[in-house]
């Protein structure tokens, strides 16, 4: 490659790049449409990776329905407005369903993306990825390309996480959004790479890479890195010929999921309520506390401990951490 055309290519990524941060950094409202300011939607429910947000983001909504009759009233008032329809949208998809249930956020998440607002293009990317149907997922990972393209940073961190499914063009583009993410300073992207390594692709040539990527995470503080290391730790199946990498190590896995888990992590959560389903012969079967750590879970641990206590999935649910069914 000539001088005279790598500059032409350094200017053209660095006009991409300014371009980018100039359109994360433009005021909430489309053209023409009016500026609600700080409405009680915002107050209730601004999301972390929202970078137009204009409130204090909420890590863990604590009245949804609340949030969502607030959301639904600011709509109302500002119809056309995308940051007040993201929101509704992305509550509603927050909504314990069935994964073969389309999402009833996906209306007001794909009108907010058609009017160019980057986090309802992540967010409803995520909610396709997690709903079965045919060709949900494929368009959930083209959006979630989008929204890394665009310069989301969560997008960029979690693109690895979904290179099941890819070419391998995809993949190595997916790998190098992850590696973009961590020089942002998203530590969490740690986990992501190295589960794209371990878990999915099972790609033994970076193993030592993924399994020092984990330790830098968890000294970093990424709840992400803390479950996933817990994990391959404690659990009894790891990738073939990963143990000489990282042996096995039931008391400091079991810590670095507890402390994962408490500090929010619903993936630690999960993993700790499968634990305690009894499937390892180092921590014993304990009813009580895999329906506490399922139910801390999320939805998928919701439909887990449902399984596991014979249930119907589509009546019982989990209501301040513990069981119940209606």
């Amino acid at each position: 490659m000539d001088t005279k055309h790598r500059r032409r290519r350094l200017a053209c990524i660095v006009v991409t790049a300014v371009a980018a941060h100039i359109s994360l950094s433009l005021p909430a409202g489309a053209v023409g449409v009016t500026d609600p300011g700080v409405t009680a939607c915002d107050r209730l429910a601004s999301h972390p990776h929202d970078y137009k947000r204009v409130a204090p983001p909420i890590a863990n909504i604590e009245d949804t329905a609340k949030a969502i009759e607030a959301c639904r009233a600011a709509v109302a008032k500002y119809p056309n407005h995308p940051r007040l329809q993201f929101l509704l949208g992305m509550l509603l998809d927050g909504k314990p369903r069935a994964r073969w249930v389309r999402s009833s956020g996906l209306p007001y998440l794909k009108s907010a993306h058609d009017n160019g607002y980057l986090a309802a293009t992540f967010i409803k990317g995520k909610a396709l990825l997690k709903t079965w149907g045919r060709g949900r997922r494929r368009e959930g990972r083209e959006l979630m390309f989008v929204a890394a393209r665009k310069g989301h940073l969560q997008a960029q961190s979690e693109l690895p996480r979904h290179v099941g499914r890819m070419n391998e063009a995809q993949r190595r583009e997916a790998l190098e959004w992850g590696e973009m993410a961590l020089k942002r300073g998203n530590i969490d992207a740690y986990a992501s790479i190295a589960s794209a390594y371990l878990l999915v692709m099972s790609d033994a040539k970076n193993y030592s890479k993924a399994v020092d990527y984990l330790y830098k995470g968890d000294r970093a503080g990424s709840l992400e890195a803390m479950a996933l290391l817990g994990r391959l730790q404690v659990f009894p199946f790891a990738p073939n010929g990963m143990r000489n990498l990282l042996p096995e190590n039931h008391y400091g896995g079991m810590q670095r999921m507890l402390d994962a888990a408490r500090g929010g992590s619903k993936r630690a959560a999960f993993y700790l309520g499968l634990l305690y389903t009894g499937v390892t012969i180092s921590v014993s079967a304990r009813r009580d506390k895999m329906i506490y750590w399922f139910c801390r879970a999320g939805g998928r641990g919701r439909y887990m401990v449902a399984e596991m206590l014979e249930a119907d999935i589509s009546t019982y649910r989990c209501i301040n951490n513990k069981s119940t069914k209606r």
